[in-house]
């Protein structure tokens, strides 16, 4: 080809111009990277049948998490209605023992389980009890015993007339 120049080409080492020993080391090094090829041949369709099968695996525990995620869900759900039916129980537990007991505040019987509300009410009745023998004692303290003679009031006997009129006017003295 004609490019305007009158250069002759000169054969450069490893332009194409190799020597028979080169080749020769070239072929040798093409057949044992052929060899390595053919070798990782066979691992890597060996690695791509391990990935089916992590894959297959994977999709598997993906099923069953789905599954637990379904069972998790659905006692849950029970656990909320059995908490919602248990509350509504105590609550009619609650309502029993304040008609029961009526002479006890309503307000001091509370409780979320019926042993707390068994509690609640034995507690409310010794309070009630306590207040009781308090007020008895004080009834009994203020009480005037049998037999004493009647306070008629003050004696005006001994009062001139003048006298018994103003006691009488000023009103009884307690």
């Amino acid at each position: 080809m004609d490019n305007g120049h009158n250069d002759t080409a000169v054969a450069a080492p490893g332009n194409g111009d190799s020597t028979p020993e080169e080749r020769g080391d070239i072929g040798s090094q093409l057949t044992g990277e052929q060899r390595e090829h053919g070798e990782t041949g066979p691992t890597i369709a060996g690695q791509g049948e391990r990935i089916g099968e992590l894959e297959s695996q994977l999709e598997q525990v993906r099923s069953e998490l789905t599954v637990k995620q379904d069972e998790l869900d659905n006692s849950w759900a029970e656990m909320t209605a059995l908490r919602e039916r248990k509350d509504a129980a105590v609550s009619g537990y609650r309502d029993a023992l304040r008609l029961a007991h009526p002479e006890l505040p309503p307000d001091l019987i509370h409780g979320e389980t019926p042993e707390e509300l068994a509690a609640s009410v034995e507690g409310t009745k010794a309070l009630v009890e306590k207040v009781r023998a308090a007020l008895r004692s004080e009834k009994d303290a203020a009480r005037i015993p049998a037999g004493a003679p009647v306070s008629s009031g003050p004696d005006l006997a001994g009062l001139s007339p003048r006298e018994k009129i103003a006691a009488g006017i000023a009103g009884p003295s307690k």
